[in-house]
């Protein structure tokens, strides 16, 4: 007889993407970057980090907006969402171009 091997199961991830399109109007895509993690926590980093550093660029209003996110209410909201299974994200303006932080949870599966 033959022995079954457990079929093995899809792990849980979170989809994180940055999009950074040349136009306010979000027309025309100049730059796309992805991130898998693991966590909802470890995704909401992701977009922490890019925030952060684009922080000191940005005009007064963009930037209380976008450290308010990081900082406040925004990412523990972010969090709870992901771990509802809701997808959450956050957009700002940057010199002429609009960036958007997107975090999609979902599945990988496993190879096989």
């Amino acid at each position: 007889m033959r022995e079954q091997q457990p079929e093995p199961s899809a792990t849980r991830v979170f989809w994180c993407e940055r999009v950074t399109y040349r136009t306010m109007e979000a027309d025309e895509i100049a730059e796309v970057s992805r991130h898998m993690a693991l966590d909802p926590a470890e995704a909401i980093r992701f977009i922490r980090l890019n925030v952060r550093a684009l922080a000191a660029e940005l005009p007064p209003m963009e930037r209380h907006r976008a450290l308010s996110w990081v900082d406040g209410g925004g990412c523990v909201g972010a969090i709870g969402a992901l771990h509802r299974g809701e997808p959450c994200g956050l957009s700002l303006s940057h010199r002429d171009a609009w960036i958007e932080w997107t975090v999609r949870p979902g599945f990988n599966s496993p190879a096989g």
